[in-house]
């Protein structure tokens, strides 16, 4: 099957209506510029989760809170702008990690506060949604908050959705080129891993799990996550495919009686591949999974599978691993 053809099963056509309003449905996409705008023409209104935010000039300086939003605006060639990241729970900017190294970290395992984001003095902040500073937090200081499009609540975890970020954020910090050549490669390089993946073979039962830092909490990953897609495209059969949810707190009971032949266990913080495997062998209710008596887990960081263009590499690093199990 060609590449082209897979692109168009993979990534379904968005019909946009150019006119002199260009308007995109999904969340986080750019929903409207002045009357008669031209490439990069300010001022730009975005909408952000279903929330119109405005920009009067393209952002110098970013503040970004989670994982996944830095390595989004580093693919749309702007990570100079990034100045502060911050909570990074698991952070693995992967190839784009030299690009935004100059960035401050602070305090990777939680928000930082209103007066800290604003002693930064950042043009705009970009989050997700259920961060501890709200969007009405920051603007009485006049600064802008959008929200990474994979975390907005109804989102889809599709690959579309970040590339649709990134080109959002080109046409934001005027990288237009540089955001939609990284749209196009990135979309290669996912169709090359499909390629090897042909739709219609056979499909093994799988699930997508994370374990809470202190290894209490076991919760899973539904249909609208980014890891339920890519498990879609490398010929699993997510047995939560049925919830639509990103991510929730696993039936035990559930996960034994679809049991799954494959476990992506995705690690965060300090753990390790080694300690996580090691934790889900030592739970006795699930020794009788088949994953887990064939030593089918696969480990890797969670950042692999978070709505950011990591995921990509994720993609190709899950194949790999996956074709070792075989």
């Amino acid at each position: 099957m060609s590449v082209s053809t897979l692109l168009a099963r993979a990534f379904p056509a968005v019909p946009v209506a150019v006119t002199v309003v260009i308007a995109l449905t999904s969340c986080g996409a750019l929903d409207s510029v002045d009357a008669t705008p031209t490439d990069g023409a300010f001022p730009l209104t975005i909408s952000s989760c279903g929330r119109d935010v405005r920009f009067e000039r393209p952002p110098t300086r970013v503040v970004t809170v989670g994982s996944v939003a830095a390595p989004l605006i580093a693919a749309a060639g702007a990570a100079d702008r990034v100045v502060t990241r911050t909570f990074e729970t698991a952070p693995f900017p992967g190839e784009y990690a030299d690009a935004l190294q100059h960035a401050e970290m602070i305090t990777p395992s939680a928000d930082l506060a209103r007066e800290q984001i604003i002693a930064r003095s950042p043009d705009v902040v970009v989050s997700f949604e259920g961060a501890a500073v709200k969007p009405e937090d920051l603007s009485t200081a006049g600064i802008p908050l959008l929200i990474t499009r994979g975390y907005c609540k109804n989102a889809a975890g599709t690959y579309e959705d970040v590339f649709a970020d990134i080109e959002l954020y080109g046409k934001l910090f005027g990288t237009e080129k540089q955001a939609n050549d990284t749209v196009a490669a990135l979309r290669a390089r996912v169709a090359a891993v499909s390629d090897k993946h042909r739709p219609g073979a056979p499909t093994r039962p799988a699930a997508a799990l994370i374990l809470s830092r202190d290894g209490s909490t076991l919760s899973a990953y539904g249909s609208t996550s980014t890891v339920h897609t890519q498990m879609g495209i490398l010929g699993l059969d997510n047995i939560f495919g049925d919830v639509a949810k990103r991510n929730f707190e696993a039936n035990t009971e559930t996960l034994i009686a679809r049991n799954p032949d494959v476990l992506i266990v995705l690690t965060q913080g300090d753990q390790t591949p080694d300690s996580v495997r090691q934790a889900l062998r030592n739970r006795p209710e699930l020794s009788s999974l088949t994953a887990i008596r064939d030593d089918h887990l696969i480990a890797v960081p969670f950042g692999y599978t978070g709505p950011g263009p990591v995921a990509v590499q994720g993609l190709e690093v899950l194949s790999t691993k996956l074709g070792a199990l075989r």
